[in-house]
């Protein structure tokens, strides 16, 4: 009785330790971050102009922006603009306030009209910014470009942010002797948004030139892969 007792109380001790030692082997791991980046060319270029009107009758300044809107959107059509990249739905009504000797006038009414202009060719977007300018209108801002295939980029740049951890993850365990057995936790730090190419609101001249330039779809992640021994 007493043998078996001994057997029963060896048997559990051993299968114990050997609980353990799996135990220990399943919380080895090693935590790596990986970072991708695919280049691309603008191929989608949009712009923002204001009209702004000024007086005292707010049916007058509506009907002089409507005015102005329409010359402004019947120019870009002529230029081969078409209807759905022209977006002019935002207005501001604001009071038109001056001061004087320290002394605050209310004038009239401000009424402004933001048009936001979305196109495909770089020829047509330097052909509508001159075409505006003609009108005389000055107050250009919210100059983006951007990509139709940023989703397709941000995924290829995932793919190699995720190849890059699994590559320096795999070159660490090496040098210790060691090899990746399988993938713990799989974190994603960036939300897909190329760089765009900003240009601050200032006054344009017609002369001026413009560059599509580059833009850089980035993409980072954080990993966390099992070791195991590396096989002899």
């Amino acid at each position: 009785m007493r043998i078996c007792l001994l057997f029963c109380f060896t048997l559990l001790i051993g299968n114990t330790f050997a609980q353990e030692s799996s135990n220990v082997k399943q919380h080895r791991t090693i935590e790596v971050f990986g970072a991708g980046s695919i280049q691309s060319v603008p191929d989608r270029f949009s712009f923002s102009l204001s009209i702004e009107e000024k007086g005292k009758v707010a049916a007058l300044l509506n009907q002089a922006i409507i005015e102005k809107t329409n010359s402004v959107i019947q120019a870009l059509f002529e230029i081969g603009v078409d209807k759905q990249q022209v977006q002019s739905l935002q207005i501001r009504f604001n009071p038109w306030i001056e001061y004087k000797n320290n002394t605050q006038e209310q004038k009239g009414f401000i009424l402004t009209r933001q048009i936001t202009v979305t196109l495909d060719s770089l020829t047509k977007y330097e052909q509508s910014i001159d075409a505006v300018l003609n009108l005389g209108v000055s107050h250009i801002n919210q100059f983006r470009f951007s990509n139709s295939q940023s989703d397709e980029h941000y995924q290829a740049a995932l793919q190699q942010a995720l190849l890059n951890a699994q590559q320096r993850a795999a070159d660490m365990a090496k040098v210790l002797g060691l090899k990746l057995s399988g993938v713990i936790s799989i974190l994603e730090q960036t939300s897909g948004q190329p760089a765009p190419i900003m240009a601050k609101a200032r006054q344009f001249q017609a002369s001026e030139s413009y560059q599509a330039g580059e833009m850089l779809t980035e993409a980072r992640v954080k990993v966390v892969f099992a070791l195991q021994n590396a096989s002899k």
